[in-house]
Order: C-alpha cells, then structure tokens, then sequence
C-alpha cells in the first residue's frame, strides 16, 4: 500500500493538486505544459463538488437535460492532464450543475495565466 503524502495547507484543489505533484513527478511535468487545461478541470471539479454532486451525479443530470455526458467524457472534462475539451462539454457540464459559463477574451497585456478567463457561476 502507497503511502500518501501529508496534506498541506491551502484550498482543497491546492491539496489535492500537492498530492498529486508529489505521487506522480511524470504528471506533474505535463501538468505545468498544460497549466489550462488543468485550471479549468478542477475547476470544473470544485463546481461539481461545491454543488455536492459525484460524477455519476453529472452524467445524470446532463441525460435528463437531453444533453448527455459520457462517464469518459466527464473523467476528461476533470482531468488536470487531459486535452483542452469543447466548449459545449463545458456548457453542458456546468448546466448538469446547475451553473453557467462565461467565457471573455482579455486583449493587450496578460498575466501567466493566458488571455482567456472561464467563470463558473
């Protein structure tokens, strides 16, 4: 049995990203090309779980809203290491959670962060 790292201070995603750093170096290197990728999915994840919701949950909810999310396709959507999904499986991911999406463009000078900003509400 793999022994887990100790939990650091922070925001569950922090810990849960340290933990993640530290158990898996290889995914951690990807992680840092694809920082994105990886800031959307968990915040796709915080969404879900601040609403209470598990996974199965999402897929439930996006089939009874007549646009449904694969098990695959919501692993991918919360996966820090995944390809950048479509916007409509965001749209459709945050709608099974009963939140919506907006998406701006920021033009001239950006932070590390890139020129684009998703919020979750």
């Amino acid at each position: 049995m793999m022994k887990r790292p100790p939990r650091q201070s922070g925001t569950p995603d922090q810990d849960a990203l340290a933990r993640m750093r530290a158990a898996h170096p290889a995914g951690a290197a990807l992680l840092d090309q694809h920082q994105a990728n990886a800031n959307l999915a968990l915040a796709l994840r915080t969404l879900r779980k601040s609403k209470g919701m598990t996974a199965a949950d999402v897929r439930r909810a996006s089939a009874d809203l007549g646009r449904p999310l694969t098990p695959a396709m919501v692993s991918r959507l919360e996966s820090p290491i995944a390809e950048l999904p479509e916007l409509d499986q965001i749209v459709r991911y945050a709608s099974a959670c009963g939140a919506q999406v907006e998406l701006s463009f920021v033009i001239g000078n950006t932070d590390s962060d890139g020129a684009c900003q998703v919020t979750l509400s």
